[in-house]
């Protein structure tokens, strides 16, 4: 019994650290989706190399020794806490990488030490009871899934950072001692049995390794390409990176629990409508509302990992080669998770890793039927998987055809995808710059409205009557550029000052876009996190300095959550000079942002006008900002145009160090 509790144990602090370190990381790294894929990488990298130094002290070291060992790399772990991380600024050309090393160093230690305590724990029970050694992967899963589960609900809704890292910290050091006890206990029982010399796992590699890599590598893919694809049109939160986890983590549980869970025939035919469903969703998911779009992904999700955990453990080994399993398969997660991070963003220009994982895991099914000498209609099953994938196949490359039909250029790096398209509506040409899936900016080319600011940024819009109104000579600052639409406002003698966290958005709207060419007003860019940016500009002295701030920062449909919380907003008033004005643009498809503001606002006794603006065709968009001033009296001229609040939600503040995107969903207002 101890055992099973402290192998729970293990996975539950193993895994509730996970979202606590992201979400710490979020603000340094520009707030976006792809910090949550790096996060990834270095856990299943840091899972390997715990699971290779379980392999290697189990197959090398007599059982004392491992003891011993083991003892002090917890010590070790001990020793490096409490976790936590400072903010730090991203390096722009290498920000996956900058992740990696701010999480070794915050959590490296503890993490590792979790990390090697199931497998190393599995294979001493197999010492004293072989039979329910493989059991205890299934109970560590468990501990996994309740973890992620009770994160967004049980701690991130009462708990800051700061407690959440003493929280976890102290619970480490709780465990570690009850870890000595397991050992001195253990240790006299496999005296007693005989079984404390070297152990016997020296089998040699099995024939199955490289079913067993891809079957790991797949299923890791699936769960990153899936959580990429929920949190780029919404935020990049924990309770949406937590789902995909959770669910990967349970087709852990039933399959090792039970191999009953597993039925190849029902699993087949289940991602074989699942493969389809991903074909769709991959071109117009974001057409969806949001609980659509959770349950649709997470179907897809959910059935293309019982394949590949149900294929795992048909495919398993004896005890004998159980550590050899382990390792092998967390050399796939890794490797897995380093294609999705590294690789695909430097070979697709879309998120093609998503379809593409899904089909390999139909292809793998097909190999782990045919290596499986005891299925009955083996050729079958086979043939089946692989005419699903051939057609699925051909398909998305149909639809991919029609989908690209009007683009111009697509760009990706760390921070997203870009892709700059043509259409022709009502009789004009339309240029578009898309981030994700949503719309970013747009210009006319050819017809009505030519050379206008369109869009989220037309001149009706609060922010388009606000830049209009301030006189000649004022000194306007942007967070966020997209194609840089609001330069169209600027006056000869105003200064223009952007700060974008993308490269690529200013390449692109330099480029595709002639807003910043026509300006009247001097421009200036600033590549990196607006916040940052500003923070450092702030220590170095320069203060209340804009006429006006414009906070526009969006990556997909998301809104950085750091970029509203209660400190961001106190330091955005520091470069507001005594007057100024705070544009914030609040449309989303999904949030109702419009209760932080008001939170916010009474938070710093400011005041605020919302206004919205209705699409004036069926193609644009209703678009929603909110000017806040420390100075009453300057937003009295919006007052007359301003907009009812769209509801009555209690009002809330966000902190840096607490944010619970919950609140926000337009469907907990409702």
């Amino acid at each position: 019994m101890l055992a099973i509790i402290l192998v729970f144990l293990s996975a539950f602090l193993l895994f509730q650290v996970q979202p606590i370190m992201a979400k710490m990381l979020l603000p340094s790294f520009g707030g976006g989706t792809q910090v949550w894929t790096a996060c990834l990488l270095f856990f299943q990298t840091f899972l390997l190399a715990s699971y290779g130094y379980a392999h290697l002290i189990s197959s090398r070291l007599a059982l004392k020794k491992q003891f011993v060992v083991h003892a002090g790399v917890l010590l070790a772990g001990a020793a490096a806490l409490p976790i936590g991380t400072q903010m730090l600024q991203a390096q722009s050309e290498t920000p996956a990488l900058s992740v990696l090393i701010q999480l070794a160093m915050a959590v490296g230690l503890p993490y590792f030490a979790l990390a090697a305590t199931a497998p190393l724990m599995q294979s001493w029970q197999a010492k004293v009871d072989n039979e329910h050694a493989y059991k205890l992967y299934s109970y560590s899963n468990i501990g996994s899934f309740l973890a992620l589960l009770s994160y967004p609900f049980a701690l991130e809704p009462w708990l800051g950072l700061s407690e959440q890292s003493w929280l976890w910290s102290g619970v480490f050091i709780a465990f570690a001692a009850m870890f000595y006890g397991y050992m001195a206990h253990f240790y006299k029982r496999a005296k007693q049995l005989g079984s404390t010399e070297q152990s016997a796992f020296r089998g040699g590699v099995h024939r199955h390794w490289l079913l067993w890599l891809g079957l790991s590598a797949c299923g890791v893919m699936v769960l990153t390409a899936s959580t990429n694809a929920m949190t780029q049109n919404i935020a990049p939160v924990p309770f949406l990176w937590i789902l995909p986890l959770a669910l990967y983590l349970l087709t852990f549980v039933l399959c090792f629990h039970s191999p009953r869970a597993y039925h190849r025939l029902f699993w087949l035919a289940t991602l074989a409508v699942s493969v389809f469903i991903a074909c769709f969703l991959f071109f117009i998911g974001s057409q969806f509302d949001i609980v659509s779009q959770v349950i649709l992904y997470s179907l897809v999700l959910f059935a293309a990992c019982m394949i590949c955990h149900g294929e795992l453990v048909r495919a398993k080994p004896s005890t004998q080669f159980l550590t050899q399993f382990y390792l092998v398969m967390a050399l796939g997660g890794a490797l897995g998770t380093a294609v999705i991070t590294f690789v695909a963003p430097q070979v697709f220009t879309l998120y093609y890793e998503y379809p593409l994982a899904i089909g390999a895991a139909l292809v793998l099914f097909a190999v782990g039927i045919w290596l499986d000498k005891n299925t009955a209609k083996r050729t079958l099953l086979s043939a089946s998987a692989l005419s699903c994938a051939v057609l699925a196949a051909g398909l998305f490359v149909w639809l991919d055809g029609q989908f690209k039909s009007n683009d111009i250029e697509r760009l990706r790096n760390f921070y997203g995808l870009l892709t700059v398209t043509e259409v022709n509506i009502d009789g004009r040409t339309e240029r578009r710059l898309i981030d994700g899936t949503t719309t970013h900016g747009v210009e006319v080319l050819a017809g009505a409205g030519k050379g206008e600011p369109q869009s989220y940024y037309r001149p009706e819009t609060l922010v388009g009557h606000l830049l209009q109104d301030l006189p000649d000579g004022s000194h306007v600052g942007f967070i966020g550029l997209g194609a840089g639409t609001l330069a169209a406002y600027g006056k000869s003698q105003d200064t223009y000052t952007f700060y974008e966290l993308n490269p690529n958005v200013l390449t692109t709207a330099q480029a595709q876009f002639s807003y910043l060419s026509t300006s009247q007003a001097a421009l200036e860019y600033h590549l990196g996190d607006g916040r940052v940016t500003l923070t450092t500009e702030h220590q170095q002295g320069q203060k209340h300095r804009f006429d006006a701030l414009v906070l526009d920062a969006f990556s997909g449909d998301a809104i950085p959550m750091h970029l509203l919380t209660q400190e961001a907003i106190a330091l955005y008033l520091t470069q507001l000079n005594d007057n100024g004005v705070l544009a914030v643009h609040i449309s989303n498809t999904h949030l109702d942002l419009t209760p932080l503001m008001r939170g916010l606002a009474q938070q710093f006794d400011l005041a605020i006008v919302y206004g919205e603006a209705k699409a004036q065709q069926s193609h644009g968009h209703d678009v929603r900002w909110v000017l806040l001033s420390q100075d009453h009296a300057r937003l009295s001229a919006y007052r007359a145009i301003q907009s009812p609040w769209p509801s009555s939600t209690a009002t809330f503040v966000w902190r840096d160090d607490y944010s619970n995107l919950l609140q926000a969903m337009k469907f907990m207002g409702e």
